[in-house]
């Protein structure tokens, strides 16, 4: 059984935070920002905001996009590492709002690889029988956990605030985009070089626990690692992927990767081989910063919207996250 991508849908806040606005808090000029990211803005919420009502926004557009009603969702799966609550997930949160029926509510906790879990998930509910028709929510808030500091300058500079939703549907409609394939993986020899290690059993679950280790609730990366990591395990896992489906990177037409880092994405593409001009790579970054799970979401219904993709195109959609984890998704118009 084929499974498509019917509707999309994205929302950011309306709240504006260029580079220039962060210099005085990050003690970092707004063009040295650009040259190591390619991020110009990005959008934080307010401090009213929840992460389920993101994805809210997003899942309306993205049903009115696929023309159903929220009546037609079997089952709905929500990626996000800021959730509204430690427990439980926010997708009973989507559910009550969004007046969805009784049905099974699943939160994903792979960070920006969520979108490619969810596929992966969702398509194999659809193949299974198991639903009809699943709803995937992908948002993040993560404004709220940054620490605007000198000394998380490099990191705190990447991050903005999003959501996005797709359809997914054993019934291809007007736009829609076929789930060929999708390759996920995992080394878990990585697990602290990005992440946040509070609350939970292994560093704590308070803020008061220990003082010296108050840096544990927020974000951490081994810049160094990651960029390494991540150049290499993105690039293997499109070659993986194209290869058991008997395609090279000559066949894709568009490139819809996670918005993490410019300077990333142009390793990836040089990886590929893809420097030629013969597939383009959609880039949200400049003007969204990393909004983490919900970035390939919203490059993804960028590029639907621009009424760009053409019959029989392949798009390519790498991402890599923290675990590490890693993978790829293959479809077709």
């Amino acid at each position: 059984m084929k499974t498509f991508i019917t509707g999309s849908g994205a929302f950011l806040p309306d709240h504006v935070v260029d580079n220039e606005d962060l210099v005085d808090r990050l003690g970092i000029d707004a063009e040295r920002i650009f040259k190591s990211s390619g991020i110009r803005s990005r959008r934080w919420a307010g401090r009213e905001t929840t992460t389920s009502s993101l994805a809210n926004r997003a899942l309306g557009r993205a049903l009115a996009d696929a023309g159903i009603t929220s009546a037609a969702v079997d089952y709905l799966l929500f990626g996000t590492m800021t959730p509204d609550r430690f427990i439980p997930g926010s997708a009973p949160a989507v559910q009550k709002a969004m007046a969805l029926r009784e049905i099974p509510c699943l939160d994903i906790r792979a960070a920006c690889c969520n979108a490619l879990y969810a596929l992966q998930v969702a398509s194999a509910l659809v193949t299974a029988g198991a639903a009809g028709r699943v709803a995937i929510c992908l948002a993040e808030i993560q404004s709220r956990f940054l620490d605007l500091t000198p000394e998380s300058a490099t990191l705190s500079m990447l991050f903005g605030d999003g959501a996005a939703a797709l359809i997914v549907s054993a019934e291809a409609g007007p736009k829609a985009l076929e789930i060929v394939d999708v390759l996920l993986a995992t080394d878990g020899s990585y697990v602290d070089d990005l992440g946040i290690r509070s609350p939970g059993t292994e560093f704590g679950s308070s803020r008061s626990h220990d003082v010296e280790n108050r840096t544990d609730f927020a974000p951490r990366m081994n810049g160094q690692s990651v960029i390494l990591q991540a150049s290499r395990r993105m690039v293997a896992g499109c070659r993986a992927l194209l290869e058991r489906n008997q395609l090279s990177a000559e066949n894709v037409r568009w490139i819809v990767p996670h918005q993490a880092n410019a300077n990333l994405l142009a390793q990836v593409a040089r990886g590929l081989g893809l420097t030629n001009g013969a597939a383009e790579m959609i880039n949200v970054l400049e003007e969204y910063g990393n909004t983490s799970s919900a970035s390939m979401g919203i490059a993804l219904d960028t590029l639907r919207r621009s009424s760009k993709i053409r019959a029989g195109d392949y798009l390519l959609l790498p991402a890599f996250a923290a675990g590490f984890t890693w993978g790829a998704a293959l479809l077709r118009s």
